[in-house]
């Protein structure tokens, strides 16, 4: 049971550095996690020396490469991130828009890859980064493919923050919006997490119709809020969503 304590700790104190931009030092790490300086040193120096954890010269200490290493090594075995990579970079091409691929973890969604068009966009995503599920086209794409008791569970656990003027806080409102994504097969960010950008997505499904992933297009609200538009993406969306679930071993078409 020490040994497990022990253990507990040292992953808190990398979770609180891996968090940290500017990084920690010794006392704020003891502040965060309840436990005197002189444990904390013992916490750094073990990690220092596998690499995990390096010092920055001026009393800070950040992650270090040896976590990216592992990270890297995780995504990169991952078959749904493999076998869909190759097709958000066409996805990207053709429609020139930023793609992201997603799961769903609890109520939040992970980026697991991001192909960016040559036309950056003012966006906060990143690969390894989370977002809110219920504000988000992917993360709104999965949720519409859980049971409604299931998504009421995860709503309870997480508030409905107002990110934006189009955000949907109303419970009862988002488990509509998710009827109208499971009907038409696609979900709609509507400028909901971030101000002035939309996006679509869409499901992916894996052997024996399991929903594993979404797949999203991203762009500027005004222009993707052109009709035409709108639809060449979502139908290039369906078409790469459909190949990577075939590949994949799902047998499905989204509607």
């Amino acid at each position: 049971m020490a040994d497990a304590k022990i253990l507990e700790k040292g992953l808190k104190l990398l979770e609180e550095l891996v968090q940290s931009a500017e990084g920690k030092t010794a006392l704020e790490l003891a502040d965060l996690l309840g436990i005197h300086k002189t444990s904390v040193y013992r916490y750094i120096n073990t990690f220092i020396r596998m690499g995990y954890i390096r010092a920055d010269g001026n009393g800070a200490y950040h992650v270090g490469n040896k976590i990216l290493e592992l990270g890297s090594q995780m995504l990169r075995r991952m078959p749904l991130r493999e076998t869909a990579h190759p097709f958000l970079v066409k996805l990207s091409a053709e429609t020139q828009k930023t793609v992201h691929l997603c799961i769903l973890d609890g109520a939040e969604v992970i980026y697991l890859d991001k192909v960016e068009s040559q036309r950056s966009l003012p966006i906060i995503s990143r690969i390894g980064s989370r977002a809110p599920a219920y504000c988000t086209g992917v993360g709104k794409a999965l949720l519409s493919t859980l049971p409604t008791d299931q998504v009421l569970e995860l709503i309870k656990r997480t508030p409905l923050v107002k990110r934006t003027e189009n955000t949907i806080t109303d419970p009862l409102k988002l488990l509509e919006e998710l009827k109208f994504t499971r009907e038409r097969g696609y979900a709609i960010d509507d400028g909901e997490h971030e101000e002035g950008i939309k996006c679509f997505a869409a499901p992916i499904k894996g052997f024996g119709g399991e929903v594993i992933g979404a797949i999203s297009i991203t762009g500027l609200k005004r222009e993707l809020d052109v009709v035409s538009i709108a639809k060449r993406l979502i139908d290039a969306l369906k078409e790469k969503v459909t190949e990577i679930s075939w590949r994949l071993g799902g047998n499905f078409s989204p509607k």
